[in-house]
Formats: C-alpha cells, structure tokens, sequence
C-alpha cells in the first residue's frame, strides 16, 4: 500500500482533530467572554478541514490495483484462493433447485462455514502450542565483544584491545510443572471440541436459511399466481360491467368501482412480481451466486407432509445434541481445568538442563570449551497474593460458565416449545384454509353469475373477489410457516443436517 497516500490522510485527519479542538477553545473563551448568546455554528464550519473525497478516491484506487496484483500473480502460479468468489455460473445462466440441493449447495459454499473450519484448524494448533510446555527447549546464543584494557601506570605501559568471542548450546527439560502444561492442553483440547461443535452449530443455521430461503421464493411465486389470478378476474368483471353499463342495465358506479378495484389488484400484481425478484436474489446470496441467476425451483407448490414428534422428545433430542448446550458444558470444563492452571503457582516446577560453552579471543571463539549439566526446582513462597488472586478469579468464572450453562439449556427448551407450538398452530391453519379457499371460490362464481343475470350487486363480486384473495393467502402463509416451522424446530433441536429428524426413542 502506498504510504504516502496513508501519511496524507492521517495528516489530514489530525488537522481536523486540532482544528476542532481549537474551535472550541475559542467558542469557550468567547462564551465566558460575551453574555448574550449568539447563533448556532453550523456543522460545516466547525471543520474546517477533512478527508477529501480525493484522498479516498486515490485510497480505492490503490485496493483495487493491489487487488488485481494478487489476483494476476495467483493466475501466473496457477494457485487457487481458497476463498470462494461468487460467479460460478455465468450471469444467464438458470439453475434448477429442489429444497435437497438448495441446501447442499448453502453447505458448499456458505462463508460461515469456512471461517469456522478455519477456527477449528486454529484449535488444533492450539493444542501444539500447549504441547510445546512439556518439549525439550533447545536454544543458541552467539556473543562477540571488543574493549580497551587501560594500562599499568609508567611510561612504557600502553593500553591493549582485546577481543573476545563465545558461543553456547543449551537444552532445557520440563520435568513438573504444577499441573500448569498438562491443564492448558486439556483447556486447548476442549477448545477443539467446541470448534468441532461450532462447525456443526454454523451448518444447522445455514440450512434454516437455505429452508426459509426456498420456500420463501416458491411461497412469492404462488403468491404471485394469486394476485395475476385476480387480475384476470377483475379484468373479466370490468369488461363485463361495461358492457352492461353501455346497454343501460347497470349505473355507472359500477363501472368506477370496478375500475378502482381493478387497478388495486394490478398494484398488488406489480408488488408480488417485486417480491419473487427479491426473493430470487435472497437466495442467490445464500447460495453464493450471482444475484441475478435465474432459479427454477422443481416445486411448484408448498408441500403439507405429516410430522410426528412429541414435545417431550424434541426437548430430549436437543438437551442431548444442540451444539450450543455442548459447547456451554464445554465452557464449565474448561473453567474447572483454568482453576488447576491458576493453582500451579503455588506448586512447585522441577526441570533439568545441559550445555555447553566455548569462548576464544580469535573468530569465531570456539578454543575453549565447558560443559554443564544442571537440575533446579522452583517454587514461589510468596508473590504478594497474585497466585491465590487468580485461584479466586477462576473459581468466580466456574460458577458464570454454570450460570450460562443453565442458562443455554433454559434458552434452547424455550426455543424448541415455541417451534414445536409454532408448527402444530401452522398445521391447524393449513387445514382451516385450505376449505377457505374452495368456499372463497364457489362463492366468487356465485357472486359473477348473480351479477351477470341481474339478481346480484357489483359490491358482492368485489367483496368476494377479495374474500378469495385474502383465503388463498392465508393458505400460502400457513404452508409456509409450517414448512419453515419443520426446519426452525429441527434447528432448535441440533438435528444434524445430513441426517434429517432423528428421534430419541430410535436411538436408545
């Protein structure tokens, strides 16, 4: 990055913070100054100066160019980023999907995913970092040194230089160490379970997303179906009002209540057709694709499919399996062995050692040459209470992991009841609905054949035109909320997402 550009914004940016303080400064003195108030300063004038679109135009300009650098050298050595970049299909590209795949291509591909896979390898060197406790310490030391040695006094004494070189090669060996090595490997090996569990938390997120994601869009594309629908159906009465109107049979507020309640449902129409589009978009950003792909979804319909579970099993399966209540246990594990840790300052540390020195006035000094072998126990008799302050210090995080702990379960037994709840309400409306709709129907048909034959009112046909809106959408909705409210309760559950519903009675 080019530092220059760099100096000039912070030396812009400093120019601001001293202009501003300045301004006040004055505005103080003035203030204690003067007794009548004056009027406000405007934000504008109180900086003077700032970071100038030019500077950040040339900052753009600057990421970009690195940008296309590191991308140029990639391509030359035919390395691969591992980070994945959207655009996998070309942009005129369609894509079918069915809800299987929409979920297996989120899984692929989700971002989240990857930054937890890339913590769980960071756990895992945590564990060779705490490892390292218990290793032989090797290590080399190199010295040269050059003085002036003042001579005796007389007249024929000078003063001499003298050199001198030495190097030295130590091991070091870690015999005991309080418990202190052998707790931090446990803390860094419970670490890694709890990023091996977090792997599994991002994926059942994502695929409540792609879930919610899919049938969001298939549930926009039937809702759109039912707004062009009524379109049709409002165009075909209009049409059928003016004509009658034009014979004389019907009066002309009729036709400008018709025509009113048409241009609604073509509003409606416009505002559906908006709603597949963002939909659409949605779910190219969940699956990592390019926001203007098409999809094809192989569903056409909300699906209503039986599913059988009792509460009681549901909060079994997930105060057994949900990654959060694993990790939270993890979490008090954890917080017992950092009391062990902090409890090793009061034991002693036992380690022995060997080496050896060489030292010469001539490069590079190895003339001479002594060996050591050494042993030493260590231990702290009094550190002005630190060591028992960090004891007390771990014991009070034990009892907030158990808190939290208690707290998760409480959480996760809360959020599956509510999903549990939320599917079976979403079950009875779907049933409740869908005899809405066949009645909102037969009674649509009615109303036109009335109003054709004279016997009816044009107030019916409308009223049941939006009768017959309001009765297919609310259908929708139920499938949809009851399709999403599976996923949201598997979630909630921990349910594997290769594996689908397990239920706990099975798996005893």
């Amino acid at each position: 990055m080019n530092k220059n550009l760099y100096r000039k914004i912070i030396i812009a940016m400093m120019v601001t913070t001293l202009g501003g303080a300045s301004a006040f400064a004055e505005d103080t003195a003035q203030a204690s100054a003067e007794a009548a108030p004056k009027a406000p300063v405007s934000v504008a004038k109180v900086r003077p100066v700032d970071v100038t679109p030019a500077l950040r135009e040339e900052l753009a300009r600057q990421i970009a160019a690195e940008s296309e650098k590191k991308a140029q050298k990639r391509a030359a050595k035919k390395e691969q980023d591992p980070v994945i970049v959207i655009g996998r299909v070309a942009p005129d590209q369609a894509v079918e999907l069915t809800l299987p795949k929409t979920v297996q291509m989120a899984l692929d591909y989700n971002r989240d995913i990857k930054v937890a896979h890339y913590d769980l390898k960071s756990a895992e060197y945590y564990i060779d970092e705490a490892r390292a406790g218990k290793m032989p310490q090797f290590s080399y030391t190199f010295d040269a040194s050059r003085r002036e040695n003042s001579g005796s006094s007389g007249m024929n004494n000078r003063d001499s230089i003298t050199n001198s070189f030495g190097h030295g090669l130590s091991v070091n060996i870690p015999l005991y160490t309080g418990g202190r090595v052998e707790g931090q490997i446990a803390v860094a090996k419970l670490g890694k379970t709890s990023a091996q569990e977090e792997i599994l938390r991002v994926e059942q997120a994502t695929k409540l997303s792609a879930v919610q994601g899919y049938f969001g869009l298939l549930a926009y594309e039937e809702l759109r179906d039912v707004y062009h629908e009524a379109v049709t159906n409002m165009q075909g009465h209009v049409d059928n009002v003016t004509a009658q109107y034009n014979v004389g049979t019907v009066a002309k507020l009729d036709v400008l209540t018709s025509n009113v309640s048409l241009a609604d449902a073509k509003t409606n129409a416009v505002t559906a057709d908006n709603n597949v589009a963002v939909a659409e978009a949605n779910l190219n950003n969940i699956l990592g694709l390019p926001l203007q792909t098409k999809l094809e979804l192989v569903d056409h319909h909300l699906p209503f499919e039986s599913y059988d579970i009792s509460l009681q099993e549901a909060l079994d399966y997930a105060m057994k399996y949900r990654p959060e209540v694993l990790q939270a246990a993890l979490s008090v594990r954890q917080a017992e062995e950092n009391i062990g840790i902090a409890n090793a300052g009061n034991m002693p540390s036992v380690s022995i050692g060997a080496g050896n020195d060489w030292s010469d006035e001539d490069f590079p000094g190895s003339g001479n040459s002594a060996w050591r072998v050494t042993g030493g126990i260590t231990f702290s008799f009094f550190d002005g209470g630190a060591t028992n302050a960090r004891v007390k210090q771990a014991k009070q995080a034990l009892l907030a992991a158990r808190e939290t702990e208690q707290q998760t379960r409480e959480a996760v037994q809360l959020a599956v009841k509510q999903a549990y709840l939320n599917i079976r309400s979403a079950a009875q409306r779907v049933e409740a609905s869908q005899s809405a709709v066949a009645e909102a129907e037969e009674s649509f048909k009615i109303a036109r054949v009335r109003y054709q034959a004279g016997v009816g009112i044009n107030l019916d046909v409308l009223d049941a035109q939006l009768n017959l809106n309001q009765a297919q959408t609310n259908y929708i909705q139920a499938l949809y909320d009851y399709n999403v409210g599976i996923a949201q309760l598997e979630q909630a559950m921990g349910v594997d997402v290769r594996s689908g519903v397990v239920i706990p009675s099975m798996t005893e």
